[in-house]
């Protein structure tokens, strides 16, 4: 395999560890790709254009050829032929493509095509032939995504120095990926031993295993990549430890509006010699580009807030009890849905990262109790009428239940209108119905993030 530019191991190194927890996750590179190479993802389209501007043709109109070759060999052929600009014959040579070809078609500029869904078997290089001259060449690589990443070493009870045995595997990709092994920065991949297993289903597994000398709080990555379509999947072990920094709540949910507590634990074993005068706390919020805002610092026995996000000033506090206690758990007050997105709890010795874990924060939003309405059908006795059901400033987006008197559920007969405003959602849901003495119909707001629903009844009574 080819080796990584040195930039990209430095790259690398810093990505494992922004992520302290494990990660059997897709994560994007930075993209590069080469002009005349393409990768695509199983299952999703394939587009390729020719430019025909440059081309002359005395008669106005163009002869094009769309092959695709393994090995030198044409296995598939697709031919256009225009006799105007808005004119044209297309014809397949093999119904296996014409199946999955959409789009196959000239316009004044490009000839177009278009597969879709595309296989693994549709890897290869791809000619455009203009008039009978080759105008194109593109290199399609149909790729599937590893998944199912795991990681593990023995042995498990280890001290500074021990010989340990880490294995690095994932399944079901395609093409051969590259795998990376990196420790303090440094590619160790050439201690490695990595083998791809080729499944009848063309695709492969991977399994890497690596023999080093552990040294405390050494972290080893591993990391998946495929290339043409610009995905990592990475992971890391930490045979020993040092300073334990744990966020036990991964997945916490707060109100709009309200506070909501951040819990990170430390554990400093006694033989390390550190107290909290010695370590810097910080916690940053990462947002969906992977760009990190400082939320909050304490650095030399002080709050330290230079270089605060704006949007967390005079918004969070330490909780100083449980701080003394080894624990830098975070209030963030006035919370909204622009709070939302993963906090990092990290520990530094100085300048040099000593631990870190992470947690997600999500947002919602109680939806208004629903308001009732209803208008009598003019064109017929009062016990056929329309019900209304309304309710606002909710998040994430919900659901709308109707339910009649014996606790049916009638949805299906509903008709329901949902729009944004300033971030939240609000409901609008219709339902016709027939009354009758003592009839009650109820409208039902769930709230996928919350255990509680809000509802509202209307009981029909005759004069």
């Amino acid at each position: 395999m080819r080796p990584l530019p040195v930039f990209y191991l430095y790259v690398l190194y810093h990505l494992s560890w922004l992520r302290s927890t494990r990660m059997n996750v897709l994560y994007p590179l930075p993209k590069t790709k080469h002009q005349s190479v393409v990768g695509v993802q199983k299952g999703q389209p394939f587009t390729a254009m020719c430019n025909l501007n440059k081309i002359k043709s005395e008669s106005g109109s163009f002869d094009v050829e769309w092959e695709r070759t393994t090995d030198g060999y044409t296995l598939e052929r697709i031919l256009h032929h225009s006799y105007s600009p808005n004119e044209q014959l297309v014809q397949y040579l093999t119904e296996k493509v014409k199946a999955r070809v959409r789009e196959s078609y000239l316009n004044s500029s490009f000839s177009i095509l278009k597969i879709n869904p595309a296989l693994l078997e549709d890897s290869g290089k791809y000619f455009c032939s203009i008039n009978g001259v080759k105008n194109l060449i593109i290199t399609l690589f149909v790729c599937i995504p590893f998944k199912d990443m795991f990681m593990d070493y023995e042995p498990k009870k280890v001290k500074e120095g021990t010989k340990v045995s880490i294995t690095c595997a994932a399944k079901d990709g395609y093409p051969e990926p590259y795998v990376r092994w990196i420790a303090s920065g440094n590619d160790i991949s050439q201690k490695a031993i990595t083998v791809m297993q080729k499944l009848p289903n063309k695709t492969f597994d991977v399994k890497s295993s690596i023999v080093v000398s552990v040294q405390k709080g050494e972290r080893y990555v591993c990391s998946i990549w495929n290339k043409y379509i610009e995905n990592l999947l990475i992971d890391w072990v930490l045979p020993l430890p040092s300073v334990k920094v744990s966020t036990p709540y991964k997945d916490v949910v707060g109100i709009a509006g309200g506070s909501v507590e951040l819990i990170c634990n430390i554990s400093v074993p006694v033989k390390e010699h550190l107290t909290t005068a010695d370590l810097g706390f910080y916690w940053f919020n990462r947002d969906p580009n992977s760009r990190e805002h400082l939320v909050y610092s304490f650095v030399n026995e002080e709050e330290n807030l230079v270089g605060q996000h704006p949007r967390y000033v005079n918004r969070v506090f330490l909780y100083w009890e449980d701080f003394l206690h080894g624990s830098p758990n975070l209030k963030i007050k006035n919370i909204s849905i622009d709070d939302m997105g993963e906090y990092i709890c990290r520990v530094k010795d100085n300048e040099q990262l000593i631990g870190e874990d992470l947690l997600e924060l999500r947002v919602a939003a109680i939806y208004s109790d629903p308001v009732i309405t209803y208008k009598k059908n003019k064109t017929s006795n009062f016990k056929d009428i329309f019900l209304l059901c309304h309710s606002k400033g909710g998040f994430p987006l919900g659901s709308v239940r109707w339910l009649s008197s014996n606790g049916n559920d009638i949805t299906s007969r509903s008709k329901t209108v949902i729009y944004l405003s300033n971030g939240y959602f609000n409901f609008n849901s219709g339902i016709h119905i027939s009354i009758e003495e003592g009839t009650r119909y109820t409208c039902v707001i769930s709230n996928p993030w919350l255990a509680e629903d809000v509802s509202s009844t209307v009981t029909f009574f005759e004069d």
